[in-house]
């Protein structure tokens, strides 16, 4: 659990709202208020704001762990300023010129921050602060003087952003004013679904009311509202007074009649330190320790030479806790690529099972890793030639190639028989040729085959004048070697 100080400082009076925050949420503890005698050259004299604040700190049930501040708005400038959505992540250096010309003082010599407040397809809109240097550090040497060193500086009605991770959904989807009249100066905040999209300080508060020139300050409210309707779009449903006024309903009614809006006070959650009636005058303080719970960039003048020294402090403090989180984080992360590896190897085992039993199936040969199985099925299948390895056309092509060129042959009858595989079978030859001895160097020839085998020699009669007529059968064995000479030749 994380305890955490939002202090709010006023020429008049030190209020604090300490907000303890845990992962689970966030509870209001205590409401602290001391006050402050008031003067218009400073705002405490240094030994007197010490005391107000310790007594403040003190009404903690502990030392707070973050404490939370701000600076006058009157002590800086807060404008809308609209850029190229191209350069918003170069935003911080383009900032300054955008600002330069603006000023009443030297950006060069100012702490500059922004955040975005709106956009669309082109355009960026940002709330962007320049203070001066000398203001800022003056500020924190006399918080600091005071003893305390805050972790964040808010500045002027900015510091209502954190009203709406305080205050949750009851801000959602509402645009509301909220106003805080304090003894020198008003800050004029418009939040939109619970962020801060125009903040302004305006000059004039509890001094022009008690002088009697209240319509002063109405007209500075009246044209700071105006100026905001003319930079945003979002229409105002409801105001929420704060400070020293927000209790009093006259306060309230004369606000409703100068903006045209309805004026109440913000939901603060209850705690011990004030009732509901006084609760209101906490808004500012509640509002700055919801910071610490609040989503997303907003304005901190704790920037550069002026950035918190406590947030390293707070690393080294718990650099232990942090090595052993992070040797828990890596050995969970090994944990998790082993069983991540041991899973994906089991389910490679798997596969490669199956692509072999598939493989084996289809492709007739086992197949262990995905390139062999397309090798495989880029071959196509390995099948039987559904052919005879020697058939009549082969046994054709012998007979002729067989018989020599300068014996005139006539053939006058051919019986082929050959088995289904093309191994044994025989063949009938009855033909004529010139002599006996043409009949027999033809037999002769047909031997020298390598299918051919034993001849058997028929009856040869004479035919026609010097023709002879023979008869032959020869048995036909061939085997795998030679019907692939056969084939090749």
């Amino acid at each position: 659990m994380s305890l955490v100080l939002g202090l709010e400082v006023t020429p008049r009076v030190v209020r604090g709202a300490f907000l303890r925050t845990a992962l689970r949420g966030s509870e209001m503890e205590r409401y602290a208020e001391a006050p402050l005698p008031y003067s218009t050259e400073s705002e405490s004299e240094e030994g007197l704001l010490g005391a107000a604040i310790a007594q403040v700190v003190s009404q903690g049930a502990r030392p707070p762990d973050r404490i939370i501040a701000s600076l006058g708005g009157e002590s800086a400038s807060l404008r809308l300023i609209d850029l190229p959505a191209g350069v918003e992540k170069k935003a911080a250096e383009v900032l300054p010129g955008e600002l330069g010309a603006l000023l009443p003082f030297d950006v060069e010599d100012s702490v500059v921050d922004y955040q975005v407040v709106g956009r669309d397809e082109s355009t960026i809109q940002l709330m962007a602060v320049a203070a001066p240097r000398r203001i800022v550090g003056e500020r924190l040497r006399e918080l600091q003087s005071a003893g305390v060193d805050p972790r964040e500086l808010a500045v002027g009605a900015a510091s209502f952003d954190g009203l709406g991770a305080l205050l949750g959904e009851s801000l959602e989807g509402k645009t509301v004013l909220v106003i805080d009249v304090g003894p020198a100066s008003t800050d004029f905040a418009v939040l939109t679904n619970g962020r801060c999209t125009f903040a302004r300080t305006v000059s004039g508060g509890l001094d022009l009311v008690e002088s009697g020139q209240r319509a002063v300050l109405g007209a500075a409210l009246q044209r700071t509202f105006a100026s905001y309707r003319a930079q945003r779009s979002e229409a105002p449903s409801l105001i929420l007074l704060s400070g020293e006024t927000a209790p009093m309903e006259s306060a309230r009614q004369w606000l409703t009649e100068q903006l045209g809006v309805e004026c109440g006070v913000a939901p603060l959650p209850s705690a011990p330190g004030t009732d509901d009636e006084m609760l209101p005058k906490f808004t500012k303080a509640a509002a700055l320790a919801g910071r610490a719970i609040s989503p997303g960039k907003q304005l901190d003048l704790r920037q550069g030479e002026f950035a918190s020294t406590a947030a390293a402090s707070e690393i080294r403090k718990h650099l232990r806790l942090i090595a052993v989180c992070f040797t828990a984080v890596v050995l969970s992360f090994a944990i998790s690529l082993i069983a991540r590896y041991r899973v994906a190897r089991a389910e490679h085992e798997g596969l490669t099972a199956t692509l072999a039993e598939v493989s084996k199936d289809l492709l007739i040969e086992e197949a262990h890793s995905a390139l062999h199985a397309r090798e495989l099925l880029s071959a196509g299948p390995r099948i039987d030639d559904p052919l005879p390895r020697f058939d009549a056309y082969d046994v054709l092509e012998a007979i002729s190639e067989s018989i020599p060129t300068d014996i005139q042959h006539d053939t006058r009858r051919l019986l082929i028989e050959i088995d289904d595989d093309g191994d044994n079978g025989r063949f009938e030859i009855q033909g004529t040729v010139g002599s006996i001895a043409e009949r027999d160097r033809l037999v002769d020839a047909l031997q020298t085959h390598s299918c051919f085998g034993d001849a058997e020699k028929g009856s040869i009669s004479t035919a026609v004048e010097d023709r002879k007529d023979y008869k032959l059968v020869v048995k036909v064995k061939c085997g795998e070697a030679a019907s692939r000479t056969g084939k090749e030749k």
